[in-house]
């Protein structure tokens, strides 16, 4: 005798969106420009929420002190510069930050997915879209390109919340961006080439640059998408506001973890004005002879602080705009 099994409707519908999404309908270009824009308003609304945590990250990062020490903290950082600069020196680099997470988030959330979908039709399958070889290669392509390209933006972001005692030189973010290519201009890198040496000035640091966004998409954007489809596969949470929580709590440790020696290294390039470190390599060896290993960990609660806030802003975000235009989760 057979027994009659009836299945709830949620359930019913659940299989229905998930055979859908496996059959892999690919998006047009309006939805993968969406997609852009979206990521685009999130991340400068979690830049412009997390701002304040980013600036002190930046003074952390650029002191040379022994690391651990007391002063060093950040919340001692954070009360010395409202002291001493003012509330608002909280708020330093806030334009550029804007410009950088419209190029550089922008593209390395926002052609996250177009990648996806052109690396799984090139490989014809090949790829699954369940693995995580797909996920990293086209987070490492999304996050090359946003990260290159928004480099200027970043070096004026970094120069604009560095500690100048004797002042700030920079009245504005426009001046600033003339400031570092005139500055790159008159240096010796130029070579006769004045013009060349101010956009090398404006991409000083790109390598440590594109080495952090990619180390940090990859730990962040694909940990985020795994973490949401393992535990959406797995019926242990459903698409909303709690699984998007969750995954992005795990998102922000991680990528805080993989990318803050890195960072360390790109805010010293970028704020090197005198040309003292010859390069990622160079900066490297001079922080662990003169600083020890733990350096390239300097800043890491601020960082955590700023990414983890930054991260859970920017998903929450990303998926609630996603669903006001009318696109797929996540």
């Amino acid at each position: 005798m057979s027994t009659l099994t009836v299945e709830p409707v949620e359930e019913k519908v659940d299989v229905l969106d998930r055979k859908e999404v496996q059959r892999g309908r690919t998006p047009t270009n309006k939805e993968y420009f969406m997609k852009f824009v979206c990521a685009a308003m999130s991340n400068m609304t979690a830049s412009g929420v997390s701002n304040p945590q980013d600036i002190i990250k930046v003074r952390q990062q650029l002191r040379t002190q022994i690391p651990g020490a007391k002063h060093n903290a950040f919340w001692a950082v954070g009360a010395e510069m409202i002291r001493t600069e003012g509330p608002l020196s909280l708020m330093k680099g806030f334009t550029a930050s804007m410009i950088r997470e419209i190029v550089y988030s922008g593209l390395r959330l926002g052609a996250y997915e177009f990648f996806k979908d052109k690396l799984y039709a090139a490989s014809k399958g090949a790829l699954t879209r369940e693995g995580i070889t797909l996920k990293v290669l086209a987070a490492t392509c999304s996050a090359s390109i946003g990260s290159a390209l928004a480099n200027p933006a970043d070096v004026i972001k970094v120069r604009m919340q560095a500690h100048y005692p004797n002042g700030s030189p920079y009245r504005n973010t426009r001046h600033a961006f003339a400031t570092v290519f005139r500055e790159g201009m008159n240096s010796s890198a130029a070579k006769g080439f004045p013009v060349l040496g101010g956009f090398r000035a404006l991409w000083r640091g790109v390598e440590a640059t594109t080495v952090r966004g990619v180390v940090l998409t990859i730990s962040q954007v694909c940990s985020y998408d795994q973490i949401k489809q393992v535990l959406r596969g797995h019926g242990i949470m459903q698409e909303g506001m709690p699984l998007h929580l969750t995954a992005s709590l795990f998102a922000g440790l991680f990528c805080s973890i993989t990318s803050n020696p890195v960072d360390v290294v790109k805010v010293r390039l970028m704020t090197d004005k005198n040309r003292q470190l010859h390069g990622v390599m160079h900066c490297v060896k001079t922080i662990l002879v003169n600083e020890g290993p733990m350096a390239f960990y300097k800043g890491f609660s601020m960082c955590w602080g700023r990414l983890g806030t930054h991260t859970i802003v920017s998903f929450l975000t990303f998926e609630k705009l996603r669903q006001l235009f009318g696109i797929d989760p996540m």
